[in-house]
């Protein structure tokens, strides 16, 4: 058997499926054992946002040892993937998702994701040079409509902090265990947190709307609904939306000193650059990838609760 973990999030946790089928498990391994270069021991730190590839990992001591592969090992997909072959391979593994075994017991939501059609085409677009994601023209809260009240609010203070990625990519466990949500409150709760779960009422569904009601909910308050100096550090940040149909996600940014702004894709490392390798100056409008939905801006708190 082979756990197949797909590294396409960074708001949820990763879908994983299992494929139990000894004969398919066995190609796919024999594949990877005639293109070692494939693969490597971990993501690259310089992926972005969307589909960065997979986490393949033998369920059997035996199975490893007969191709003498890794207990564990990452192959890149999609835009990061460093040859066709790696492609050809991810289109295998999506192709069998449908008729794989689920390893996670329940999702962000309370549900099981399901390894479901939607699923398949998210990750399958998402293999073509271009990336082209469909996308519904959903109006949940524009940046229009974010900023629209700017001009009737006084000066807000917040703080910024210096760009330290260190911190957070340099343990594993550390790297592993938080995610974008965790990255833009400045907060390692080592629990991949989830908009909502802090103060009892996560998000019910992935859109501008629900995830700022979840967010709100934590604490934090939109840009512009000042602070009290006694709930410093009070940080800035951006929520953006990868929409659907079906599969969906979210992503946070946090501007730095420096004055560009920072992320933490999922378990990958913290950047301070989109997916084009340009510093970000304005997640607004920086390459986002399939992210294509920008909320608005929020500032975090002291008292935030995160979980």
């Amino acid at each position: 058997m082979l756990r197949i973990t797909a590294d396409v999030f960074s708001g949820r946790p990763a879908p994983e499926w299992i494929i139990t089928d000894e004969q398919e498990a066995r190609t796919t391994l024999k594949e990877i054992a005639k293109n070692r270069s494939i693969v490597a021991e971990s993501a690259s730190a310089e992926a972005g946002l969307g589909f960065r590839g997979f986490t393949i990992e033998p369920l059997s001591d035996e199975l490893a040892q007969d191709f003498e592969l890794p207990a564990s090992m990452y192959m890149a997909a999609g835009a990061s993937a460093t040859s066709a072959k790696a492609n050809e391979i991810a289109e295998r593994l999506i192709g069998l998702m449908s008729s794989a075994q689920s390893s996670r017991e329940a999702s962000a939501l309370g549900e099981e994701l399901p390894l479901d059609e939607m699923l398949q085409n998210f990750l399958q677009q998402q293999l073509e040079p271009s990336s082209r994601v469909s996308v519904s023209d959903v109006r949940d809260l524009s940046p229009m409509t974010v900023e629209a009240s700017s001009e009737q609010a006084a000066a807000c203070m917040y703080e910024i902090s210096p760009y330290n990625p260190g911190f957070w990519n340099n343990d594993s466990a550390i790297r592993q265990k938080n995610n974008c949500y965790n990255y833009a409150s400045n907060k390692r709760t080592d629990t991949f947190a989830q908009p909502g779960r802090g103060c009892g009422k996560i998000y019910t569904k992935i859109n501008c709307v629900e995830v700022t009601k979840a967010s709100l909910c934590d604490g934090l308050h939109k840009r512009y609904d000042c602070f009290p100096a006694s709930e410093a550090p009070r940080y800035l940040v951006a929520l953006v939306i990868a929409p659907g149909p079906g599969v969906v996600d979210f992503h946070w940014y946090r501007q730095m000193k420096e004055g560009f702004w920072a992320h933490k894709p999922g378990s990958t490392a913290v950047r301070n650059t989109d997916n084009s390798g340009k510093v970000i100056t304005n997640p607004a409008t920086c390459d986002r990838g399939p992210y294509t939905i920008f909320c608005g801006y929020f500032y975090t708190c002291k008292s935030q609760k995160i979980k």
